[in-house]
């Protein structure tokens, strides 16, 4: 227990405001310290730490970072199978382009060899067609043709 000349020595704010209020004063204890041998080193106060222990909030966090990885995974492995498909996809019509392309340049071909002045000719005479004379002017007040010759018969030549 502390005495009076130790209690004026140390002021507490007990004795500042004993008149304002009307509390019972608290006389605080101190541990008494225990007397040790000369021969003992005074060794430090040893206590158990408990280990850290992760809180229950961490193992959601943890799912949720897995999920948001494995997520991530999936979508670039779905992605990569698409891509892999759309160039399939790409590469089929490419090559039913060039197929198509190929195609119509043998009709361009074919069409320029049908249409060629000489190979037109030959079709007209198959076709008992015959080449045109010179041409004649009709007169109208007259209702004669001036100049020009009648087309040739089929299988003679025109002059």
């Amino acid at each position: 227990m502390t005495t009076t000349a130790e209690r004026s020595a140390t002021p507490s704010w007990g004795s500042l405001t004993d008149g304002a209020t009307a509390r019972a004063r608290r006389v605080r204890t101190e541990p008494v310290a225990r007397p040790r041998p000369a021969d003992q080193h005074e060794a430090p106060e040893l206590r158990v730490v408990r280990g850290v222990v992760p809180a229950r909030a961490t193992l959601p966090f943890l799912l949720l970072v897995v999920v948001i990885l494995a997520g991530a995974l999936i979508a670039s492995m779905v992605l990569n199978a698409q891509m892999a498909d759309t160039a399939f996809k790409m590469k089929a019509a490419q090559v039913e382009l060039n197929v198509l392309n190929d195609h119509i340049e043998t009709v361009r071909a074919d069409v320029q060899d049908v249409s060629a002045p000489d190979a037109l000719a030959a079709r007209a005479a198959e076709l008992g067609m015959v080449p045109a004379a010179a041409p004649g002017v009709v007169d109208l007040n007259s209702s004669t043709v001036a100049g020009g010759a009648p087309a040739a018969e089929p299988g003679e030549q025109s002059p």
